[in-house]
């Protein structure tokens, strides 16, 4: 015990065992305050080598990136200010969501860097990355989700709550972009398919925030006696689908010739079914494939998989949109996500996803802010007036009342009391992510070209997206976060661990008697 104590003691000294220091430095704590006056006593030690190390791996990180891409890595150039902006937008999205009480999710602090940065005359992202650039950005980034949104169905809930999981995930976000294109149309003055593809942008849900807040209150029990975590998660992510589905259709109808246009039944069709057959067909054959390769009884088996999963489903996004089908991609991503899963599952009855989801989230901590920090950095608010920023509100309350009222409908004659069902009212607010992947790539789209009318429409769509994120990513994540504990029966420790345990015993009776045998006798 005396050595595991001296063990602990020698961990938070400066450098104990280094002795040709004096024994004022080698034996200093670096737990406690670096001085007492000025009443810094939360400044320690230990916080400025963690401040230290940051500052050293964003030093280094620029030193490696100038020294593979030259010149654009130094000051005034565009390399450098996309880094600074991405660095900025981290920081700024960190400080915020580290404010006590508040709980503002990164996306608003991130969106604020980007804004602050363009309208304050320090970097303008259309001069120094371009349309194509920044359509690479959302690109990736928008994979990411989709990865992560397939790890995150979950077979049990789909198989046990299929008829409400599709209602919940279909039918609100259908309603809301219906609603929204009225509105775009007789309120913001679009054309009637501008005001399609805007309502479909406006309407989709921030899987991300979502699952981040809903997962958070699971852990404490809040919910876990019905499965909420594992309903509103597979259902935000079918709901991604389906609404990206229906940007893909709207966007390629906005930018089709006028022969296309004659024959839009058929080209709407056409465009929509060619999109899932092919994102379905590729993702299961891809997903397939990486169920067996690599082996899973290879030493570094889940690194293989996440490596052929990360490169598999950009891959598919990238090749789509050279390919001009723009929604095929995603979709084939989220299916490969979801199919490799299941196949992981089934081989191996003690598969564990947390790994996978621990990368997926670190990589998009990675892409996040710069993903986010570009959207803010493309708005410049001198051509903003109020009276246009009041009709964009009065759009978004309409859209969020017609999705609250489709989603209570839709849980009406499920299990869930009363306020589980407005629970989930509340979990279908938030917005951000999405907004920030599809708001602006009708006006990347038209932005070299001469000035029309289509043109200030894709800006304007810009602007409302952006109002959106600012709005309900805050106010989304806290109301989920607050009323949570308020809105639902939370379980015990002791209750979850007999779920896992009955669970487990459920897979055992699935499988042959030699296995069973073996699994309780390792």
């Amino acid at each position: 015990m005396d050595n595991e104590l001296q063990d602990e003691y020698e961990d938070i000294t400066f450098c104990h065992r280094i002795t040709i220091f004096s024994p004022l430095i080698r034996n200093a704590i670096v737990t406690k305050p670096i001085s007492q006056c000025f009443g810094y006593k939360f400044i320690t030690w230990a916080k400025l080598f963690h401040l230290m190390t940051i500052v050293f791996i964003m030093w280094m990180g620029w030193a490696v990136l100038y020294f593979i891409l030259g010149d654009t890595m130094l000051p005034t150039n565009d390399g450098f200010g996309l880094y600074i902006l991405a660095l900025f937008s981290a920081w700024l999205g960190w400080c915020l969501s580290s404010i006590p009480y508040l709980r503002i999710p990164p996306v608003f602090g991130m969106l604020v860097a980007g804004i602050i940065v363009r309208n304050s005359g320090l970097y303008n992202i259309h001069e120094e990355l371009g349309a194509v650039t920044t359509s690479k950005i959302r690109t990736f980034c928008l994979t990411f989700i989709m990865i992560r949104a397939g790890l995150q169905l979950s077979t049990t809930s789909l198989g046990k709550h299929t008829i409400f999981i599709m209602m919940l995930a279909i039918v609100p976000s259908s309603i809301e972009v219906l609603v929204l294109s009225i509105c775009c149309r007789y309120i913001l003055s679009y054309h009637w398919d501008w005001s399609f593809m805007a309502g479909t942008i406006l309407g989709c849900m921030s899987p991300v925030l979502i699952m981040n807040s809903i997962l958070a209150l699971a852990e404490h029990g809040y919910g876990e006696d019905h499965g909420l975590a594992t309903i509103l998660s597979t259902a935000a992510c079918i709901d991604v689908v389906h609404v990206i589905s229906l940007f893909t259709i709207c966007y390629s109808f906005v930018f089709a010739n006028d022969e296309d246009r004659s024959k839009w039944w058929y080209y709407i069709l056409s465009i929509g079914i060619r999109d899932s057959i092919l994102g379905i067909m590729a993702g299961t054959f891809l997903g397939i494939c990486f169920v067996f390769i690599p082996h899973r009884s290879h030493k570094n088996a889940n690194w293989y998989r996440i490596i052929c999963l990360v490169l598999g489903s950009l891959m598919c996004t990238t090749a789509t949109a050279k390919m001009t089908i723009s929604g095929g991609g995603y979709l084939a991503s989220l299916v490969m996500s979801f199919v490799s899963m299941v196949g992981w599952r089934i081989l191996t009855v003690s598969f564990d996803t947390t790994s996978f989801r621990r990368v997926t989230h670190t990589l998009w901590q990675l892409v996040q802010p710069i993903l986010v920090g570009v959207i803010g950095a493309d708005i410049e608010f001198v051509n903003w007036s109020v009276s246009r920023f009041g009709l964009y509100i009065s759009c978004i309350l309409i859209g969020l009342m017609g999705r609250s009222c489709a989603t209570y409908l839709a849980t009406w004659r499920t299990p869930l009391t009363w306020k589980e069902r407005l629970f989930v009212v509340v979990c279908w607010l938030p917005k951000g992510t999405i907004q920030a992947a599809l708001g602006p790539m009708a006006y990347e789209h038209l932005r070299n070209g001469e000035e029309s009318e289509e043109l200030q429409m894709a800006m304007d769509i810009v602007k409302v997206s952006v109002v959106t994120i600012l709005f309900l990513s805050p106010i989304g994540a806290s109301l989920i976060s607050y009323t949570g504990p308020i809105l639902l029966v939370q379980t015990t420790a002791e209750q979850r661990q007999r779920d896992r345990e009955l669970s487990y015993l459920r897979i055992l009776s699935f499988l042959p008697m030699s296995e069973q045998i073996h699994q309780q006798n390792p």
